[in-house]
This record gives structure tokens, C-alpha cells and sequence, in this order.
């Protein structure tokens, strides 16, 4: 029907792009059908707190089901979506289920780009989803145990080095929520591990750190990070990871039992298997108005779209909140036969915390740095939360951090299998060499 009550539109993917896709038309009363293979909307700019045991994972996730309550024209559906046939209009789900749509917004985000560097993908830690926080958290707080016991002194080296690769926002407020961590936690956990044998190395390839700030706010960062005891490398090309080192292009070899990657993005796989148009690191390829060419029922939007003129856009939450509200305006104009709109971005400013009480913040010309910067970075992340108590929670988790220096739960809970068996070795052939054992 031309007003759209008996057409159906399926969003896929519960990120930025997506929620706010759904929102918008379910409001205007079209039915939606939001679909993902994990039953919950992630805060992803907050997953470096998880990481290091400031937040739990639950406070940045939100049930989708929760988000749908006030919505009643919006359902949700568990699914992992492995193939599209665009020109048939169904999805296929891992189960063998057939999933129809009139309209499809393709929002699933993007995973880790790896831009083909030998053993990234397998000897890194990421940090693009909930699972990624919740493994590198626990890999964090076992290495240290594994450095507590440790007898062997290159060993014990290996354990206590961390390399984050990527000089971006993530790699970042990564490095510095270590530093953080390094400074008031590590005296009060583990005896036996002195703060400053704890090294913390960020490399970047380019010549700059947080490429899109203004150059006194990157230089800005860069000295904090130092003052903070971070080894800030720029000019410095990752060639390889392996579980005990990180080796670069110059010819430098760091042993490390911890890579951290946030160098790139790409689209998530599902998007190759949708039978769409793709560019660049496997994104969907669209028009200005966020339509897939050749398909007038298929849009996509948040960090697996590729903007055809607009290819350079940043990949992260405020675009990709913009493009899933565009989006969904541009489906509703549609249903109702009226032209699609291109997209306009509007940059609302970049945020990057570099621990406690630093920051850079550049909101249209206002560029700040240090305690203002910092405050604006925590409203802005809690106005942006969803839900009142993950607001409250994670307000009472920050104050409670502030005023004690002390972090949130450092269990290791739900331990992966394999991370322990690659932390183990490290360890147990320190003490072998200290006992003179060989391997």
C-alpha cells in the first residue's frame, strides 16, 4: 500500500545506523522487522572501559527487546544472516530460515581491517564488539598474573609489554586507559609487578596521532600520552604479529605476549554475502541518497556503506547515527512515492579521552584540551548511552573510579580456552629456563 502499513522493512544490524533506522520508522508506524545475530544494542565507544575493567560489559549493552517495548509496529528477530538474493527480496539465516522484506536497510557495521599484515588477524587483540572487550580484558588481567609468578626475566618482559597498533581515537583512549590502569592498579593487585616494568608502546603509521583533530590538540595528545609513560611511535609500519612479538618495518623487533589492533575497519563479512554491489574493504556500494544502484528497495548505512562522492567520510558513531536516520527518512519518502534525498553530513565535533582528567575535544571551532576537554567527552558519552540505569550505572562507576583510583570487578570471568593455552606458554618456559629445563 502507497501509505506503507502492509509493507514490511527489515533493518539489519542493532548498531548506531540501525537502532536509529528502527526508531524512525517504527514512530511513522511501518512495520520493521530489526534483525542481528546478538540480541542487544552496544555502546562501542565505551569498549575500552570494559576492557580494562572500568565498566561491565552489561553497561553498555542494551536488550533490543527493551528498546522495542514503546514501539509496537517493531519486531525483533535473533538471526545470523549468511545470504541475500537483493533481487528476491529474502535473507537466509543461518538456521535455513527465509526472511522476506519490501524494504531492507543494511546497517551490520564493520570488523577489524588487517590490510593483509601476517598474523594480525590471528596474534592481535581487537576491539570492535563486546566479545572483543569482555576477551581482552580477561587476556589483560591473566598476562598480569602469568607476570606476578614469573621467574624468567625476558619472560616476565614479554608479559608486560602491551602494543597497541593504531594512533586513531580507540588506539588512543586505549593506551591511555592502560596507563591509567597501570598507574593505580597494578601497585594495589600485584605485588610483585613494579608499575614501571610495565611498557606501553603505541605505533602509527602515519606521521600523525588522531589524524582528524586539529595539529595542536594530536600534539596535545601526544605529550599526555608521554607524561603518562606511553612510548609514542608514529612512522612505525607493522610487518608482523606473532604471539611473543610485534616486528616492524624497520627492522625492530618488540617482544610482547600483547597486541592490541585498532588500525583499521572494514565492512562485516555478512555484507559480501547479500549479492550487493561492493567497494573499498568489502563496504556496499551507494548512491548519495544511501541507495544500493540497481536496487531501489536496498539502502545501507552506518560503517558498511561506501558513499559514492563521499567516499571519505569518518566511520564512526555520529555518521553512522546520521546515515541510519537518513535512511529510514528516505524509505518513508518512498512508501509515501516521493524522490529520495541525498545524504548531508553534519560533523558535530571529535571527542578522544586520554585517561584521567586529560582529553581533546574539537566541536566546530571550539578545539580544548585537558579537564573541560575530558568533562565534555563524559556528558556527551552519557547523554548518548540508552537507558536511564546504564546512565546511572555507569555515572556511579565513574564517580566511584574518580574519587577512589580504583577500577571496577578484575575477575577473570568466562576465560577463553585458547587465550589461555597462548598466554600459558610464555610463563611456563620462564621457569623451565630459570630451572634449566629446555622446550
Amino acid at each position: 500500500m502507497a501509505d506503507g502499513t502492509a509493507q514490511r522493512v527489515v533493518v539489519l544490524g542493532a548498531g548506531f545506523a540501525g537502532l536509529r533506522a528502527v526508531r524512525r520508522l517504527a514512530r511513522a508506524g511501518v512495520r520493521v522487522l530489526w534483525v542481528d545475530r546478538r540480541n542487544y544494542h552496544c555502546f562501542l565507544p565505551l569498549l575500552y572501559q570494559v576492557a580494562i575493567a572500568g565498566l561491565e560489559p552489561q553497561e553498555i549493552a542494551y536488550p533490543a527487546r527493551s528498546i522495542l517495548r514503546r514501539l509496537p509496529s517493531a519486531e525483533f528477530r535473533l538471526a545470523h544472516v549468511v545470504a541475500g538474493d537483493a533481487a528476491a527480496r529474502t535473507l537466509l539465516t543461518a538456521t535455513g530460515d527465509r526472511l522476506t522484506y519490501d524494504y531492507l536497510i543494511v546497517a551490520t557495521g564493520g570488523v577489524a581491517e588487517y590490510f593483509g599484515i601476517p598474523g594480525a588477524r590471528d596474534a592481535a587483540l581487537r576491539l570492535y564488539d563486546l566479545e572483543d572487550a569482555r576477551l581482552l580484558r580477561n587476556h589483560v588481567l591473566r598476562v598480569l598474573e602469568q607476570a606476578e609468578a614469573a621467574e624468567d626475566a625476558a619472560a616476565r618482559a614479554a608479559l608486560l609489554t602491551f602494543v597497541i597498533v593504531g594512533g586513531g581515537p580507540t588506539g588512543v583512549e586505549m593506551a591511555g586507559a592502560l596507563a591509567e590502569f597501570r598507574r593505580h592498579v597494578v601497585p594495589r593487585d600485584y605485588r610483585h609487578v613494579e608499575p614501571h616494568a610495565v611498557r606501553l608502546v603505541l605505533l602509527e603509521a602515519g606521521p600523525e596521532l588522531l589524524s582528524p583533530f586539529a595539529p595542536r590538540l594530536r600534539e596535545r595528545a601526544r605529550r599526555d600520552l608521554l607524561e603518562r609513560g606511553v612510548e609514542v611511535r608514529t612512522g612505525a609500519t607493522v610487518t608482523r604479529i606473532t604471539p611473543d612479538r610485534v616486528e616492524l618495518a624497520s627492522g625492530e623487533t618488540i617482544p610482547a605476549r600483547t597486541a592490541i589492533w585498532a588500525a583499521g575497519i572494514r565492512a562485516a563479512p555478512v555484507s559480501a554475502s547479500l549479492g550487493l554491489p561492493t567497494g573499498r574493504s568489502g563496504r556496499v556500494r551507494v548512491d548519495p541518497t544511501l541507495r544500493v544502484p540497481g536496487y531501489p528497495h536496498v539502502f545501507a548505512a552506518g560503517d558498511v556503506a561506501l558513499i559514492d562522492g563521499a567516499e571519505r567520510l569518518p566511520q564512526v558513531a555520529q555518521a553512522a547515527i546520521q546515515q541510519g536516520e537518513h535512511a529510514a527518512q528516505n524509505v518513508l519518502r518512498s512508501l509515501r512515492g516521493e524522490a529520495c534525498l541525498p545524504f548531508r553530513y553534519r560533523d558535530k565535533g571529535s571527542l578522544a579521552t586520554i585517561g584521567r582528567s586529560r582529553a581533546v575535544a574539537m566541536i566546530g571551532r571550539l578545539q580544548v584540551g585537558g579537564r573541560l576537554a575530558w568533562v565534555l567527552w563524559l556528558v556527551v558519552h552519557l547523554v548518548m548511552l540508552i537507558g536511564f540505569r546504564n546512565r546511572l550505572v555507569v555515572l556511579v562507576n565513574w564517580a566511584w573510579n574518580y574519587l577512589t583510583y580504583d577500577f571496577g570487578l578484575r575477575a577473570i570471568v568466562g576465560a577463553d580456552p585458547e587465550a589461555t593455552a597462548a598466554v600459558a606458554p610464555a610463563a611456563d618456559a620462564g621457569r623451565q629456563r630459570a630451572a634449566g629445563g629446555s622446550s
